[in-house]
């Protein structure tokens, strides 16, 4: 099946039995970029979209982690972003890189499975942009950037990044940083929040914003940890995720 989602795709040697593909596409702005894909050994019928956080190989997709998707019969796709692995162009931090997983939203829903979005971080925010512009199953933000001018605010590391990628600071290039902002946009899938509360690389309040903003229509997970959980937290937590989003995909459209 991913074979149709690429026009170009390397066959990995198999990670713990799962066959694992490296694939490029082409997105609707010209540039080629690079996903991995997982295939599950029974399949569940989903698509799973994972998004990454960090940026260039800060957060880099790892296959253990996809590896647990596929082990609840999810097909896994991950793109790397523009500017990685080989692709072209640079990366914009959810600007015009957004188009990256637009784009290969649009070839994987040819399949007519149901496609649920998960990002991690930056990738929260990729994946809830996502979830504004296109119709999928459900979407997770888990430790989610949600407003970028709060990044700005916390993150002095990441200054200098922001600021050549939008133009500006949150001031000067105000625009920008609320283009990419999920806070500001809109959007009707079920959406599932994870977060800790002492997490010190994206706070508390990027995630309390947004469940306020949604109500009912936002699952909240609280959770006693920082920006990253125990091995084993994360392993329990990634399956209640799973959970929800299967019985989600059950549950009468609204």
């Amino acid at each position: 099946m991913s074979n149709t989602w690429f026009d170009r795709v390397d066959v990995l040697p198999p990670y713990a039995g799962y066959r694992v593909t490296r694939g490029w596409y082409t997105t609707n702005d010209g540039e080629e970029v690079v996903a991995y894909s997982i295939e599950p050994k029974r399949s569940n019928g989903q698509v799973l979209m994972y998004l990454r956080g960090g940026t260039a190989r800060i957060g880099d997709v790892r296959l253990p982690r996809l590896m647990q998707f596929a082990a609840r019969g999810f097909h896994v796709v991950a793109p790397v972003y523009r500017g990685n692995h080989g692709g072209t162009g640079k990366e914009d931090f959810g600007g015009e890189d957004l188009e990256d997983v637009l784009s290969l939203y649009d070839r994987v829903q040819t399949s007519g499975r149901p496609i649920h979005a998960l990002g991690f971080s930056r990738g929260g925010m990729m994946a809830l942009s996502l979830a504004s512009e296109r119709p999928v199953t459900t979407v997770t933000s888990w430790a989610g950037v949600t407003n970028l001018q709060w990044t700005y605010e916390e993150q002095r590391s990441m200054r200098k990044m922001l600021r050549r990628m939008t133009g500006g600071d949150p001031e000067s290039a105000e625009t920008a940083y609320t283009e990419r902002s999920p806070l500001y946009k809109e959007w009707g899938a079920p959406t599932l929040i994870i977060h800790g509360t002492d997490d010190e690389q994206v706070r508390l309040r990027h995630a309390t914003a947004v469940a306020e903003k949604l109500g009912e229509q936002a699952e909240f997970w609280v959770l006693p940890f920082g920006h990253q959980l125990p091995f084993w937290d994360k392993w329990e937590t990634t399956e209640q995720a799973m959970e929800w989003m299967l019985q989600q995909a059950k549950a009468p459209t609204r």
